[in-house]
């Protein structure tokens, strides 16, 4: 299975400029994070699921991505706010509320990965005055998350084939990071290693060896781009007229 991988489909979403799509999940980001209205909120969640029938994308697969981060997000808020507000009631209501704001800031980060090529974001990044080294880098670690994902359920198949059982309790949280550590160890030996082969591929192909860079495909805002920014200003004046 794909694990934040990008995924190419012919959707209004894949063919969005990476600009556009940037300004977008910055755009989401603050406004979840300013607003505390539950109809705002249910509002960009409503958003966001409408996002993801309009990209195409695999449902299977963004939740596949998304769900280790709903479940602890959910349970985490659940219990920090049942603890602070000494109410059980109170606390899940609103521990469910902000793991709906962690839900929408998730999808949207896994639809911008999965929907944009890692080649048109580089080369936006640098239309944006990023430096391209920078541009590489942001570039190269967005993509390294399903390297990670990848190696890390290898680690996981690989010792349980050797009878190794992995157990999580919050009520045993040392015993459970213990048999963690047979999984953590070897997943670091092996993204260190992919680093290093990585780094030496770099250098085989003669990075930064001149200032000038030459980028064949050019990227140039469309009308729908300027529609989708146009619908994302709106979106912005309606939730933040809601907090007056």
């Amino acid at each position: 299975m794909q694990f934040y991988d990008y995924i190419y489909r012919n959707s209004i979403v894949h063919k969005l400029d990476p600009r556009t799509k940037i300004a977008w999940l910055v755009g989401l980001s603050f406004l979840v994070f300013l607003t505390n209205s539950k109809k705002s909120i249910l509002f960009m969640l409503g958003l966001v699921l409408l996002i993801v029938f309009l990209s195409k994308l695999p449902l299977r697969n963004v939740w596949q991505s998304s769900k280790v981060f709903i479940i602890f997000f959910t349970i985490a808020n659940v219990i920090l706010f049942s603890l602070l507000l000494w109410s059980v009631k109170q606390g899940v209501i609103d521990g469910i509320f902000f793991s709906i704001k962690f839900l929408v800031l998730i999808i949207s980060s896994i639809v911008f990965a999965m929907s944009t090529s890692p080649r048109d974001l580089m080369l936006s990044l640098t239309k944006m005055k990023v430096p391209y080294e920078l541009a590489f880098m942001l570039t190269l670690a967005i993509r390294f998350v399903p390297v990670i994902a990848r190696e890390i359920n290898h680690v996981i198949d690989a010792q349980k084939a050797r009878a190794h059982k992995i157990k999580f309790s919050l009520m045993h949280p040392i015993d459970s990071m213990e048999t963690f550590l047979p999984i953590l160890i070897p997943t670091f030996h092996l993204l260190l290693m992919k680093a290093f082969d990585l780094s030496l591929s770099i250098e085989a192909r003669a990075f930064r060896s001149k200032k000038e860079r030459t980028y064949p495909p050019r990227l140039k805002l469309r009308t729908y781009d300027y529609i989708s920014l146009i619908i994302l200003i709106g979106i912005s004046v309606y939730v933040t007229g809601g907090l007056r």
